[in-house]
């Protein structure tokens, strides 16, 4: 196989521009100093929320402000004390900086696209083969904003003629679920924690996308997407993965394009390729696939970077786009990608 046919990914192309990137980061550090203000006197300090062990060693501060530290049992590095659940509520319903996420993901809802169409193209894979062996298919997705992706799933549906599967959305962003992208698919305004309190039904697929690094207490929110899978169900979510590349060359005090797995209110615990097994095992999981499928890793390394920085990483600057290309795709292939996916059945 020849060079060439590993095609070089831009970030600013594929996902936001330069300037929105800019905008967004500066309004989450904006909001972040504002909910930090707002509520420090209620952050509650936690165990790990990937192992359950109270040991843990401080870590520089975020932003000078925001507690980190790493777990001694499991290495999971974790904002702790952690903000509240009013300080998190505040964050998601009233910060300008989720307005304008929103935003941006409504603008891309029917468009073409690398992030959204692989995506979509994994979950219709995995939808086709799971009705080989059931007769219709229950998908929930869980932090779907305004149901971009979901519309993206149900136009492909159509697309390939594909029937008996039901589409459901819930998120605990108010405004998001107030403005879906289309009528023909159903959202909630509800966490998973409610909504499995309110609910009787159960799913054959649960999906959530960058999510589980957003929750106070993720071990309990495993257990309700497990509480609401059938048996024999599966769930498939994305999160950032802490030790992948441009999460190790741009740290979570550096300016990042896309947010680092530790970026409080919003990023409170960084998963990784090593902690996510012990993770899905401790919730009564099985787990079914790990991959890293990033494709930005080294566009937002070569383009937020900067030559001069004292890092391994700086000669980048030094490789044109056809070998950038194929180290991406190294990268991907060998799990060290900072886009985590994963696979786990009930």
């Amino acid at each position: 196989m020849s060079m060439s046919a590993f095609k070089y990914i831009s970030f600013l192309k594929e996902n936001r521009t330069r300037e929105k990137a800019e905008d967004i980061y500066n309004q989450r550090i904006s909001d972040a100093r504002d909910v930090f203000d707002m509520f420090k006197s209620e952050f509650i300090e936690r165990d790990c929320p990937i192992c359950g062990s109270g040991n843990k060693n401080e870590l520089p501060r975020f932003d000078w402000r925001y507690g980190v530290v790493l777990c001694e049992a499991c290495q999971t590095m974790y904002v702790d004390p952690c903000p509240s659940f009013n300080a998190l509520n505040y964050y998601y319903n009233e910060c300008s900086c989720n307005i304008k996420l929103g935003t941006l993901l409504r603008s891309r809802a029917g468009k073409k696209g690398i992030i959204l169409s692989e995506r979509s193209a994994l979950v219709l894979n995995l939808i086709e083969k799971m009705l080989l062996k059931r007769n219709s298919i229950k998908v929930l997705e869980i932090g779907c904003n305004s149901g971009a992706f979901l519309q993206e799933v149900n136009e492909s549906l159509k697309k390939y003629q594909i029937d008996l599967v039901s589409l459901v959305g819930i998120d605990i962003d108010k405004n998001a679920t107030d403005n879906p992208v289309s009528e023909e698919i159903t959202l909630f305004h509800s966490s998973a924690e409610d909504f499995v309190k309110d609910r009787v039904e159960e799913f054959d697929l649960i999906l959530h996308f960058k999510l589980i690094e957003h929750l106070f207490d993720p071990y309990t929110f495993m257990i309700a997407v497990r509480d609401l899978l059938k048996n024999n169900g599966a769930t498939y979510f994305h999160t950032p993965n802490a030790i992948g590349m441009d999460n190790r060359a741009l740290g979570y005090n550096d300016f990042r394009p896309l947010a680092h797995g530790i970026f409080p209110p919003m990023h409170l615990q960084a998963f990784t390729t090593q902690n996510i097994l012990h993770f899905l095992l401790r919730a009564g999981l099985k787990l079914g696939e790990i991959t890293t499928p990033g494709n930005f890793d080294v566009d937002i390394v070569k383009q937020f970077l900067l030559p001069e920085a004292n890092s391994v990483f700086s000669d980048i600057h030094k490789l044109d786009e056809e070998c950038l290309g194929v180290f991406q795709a190294w990268i991907k292939e060998l799990g060290a990608s900072s886009h985590l996916s994963v696979l786990a059945w009930k």
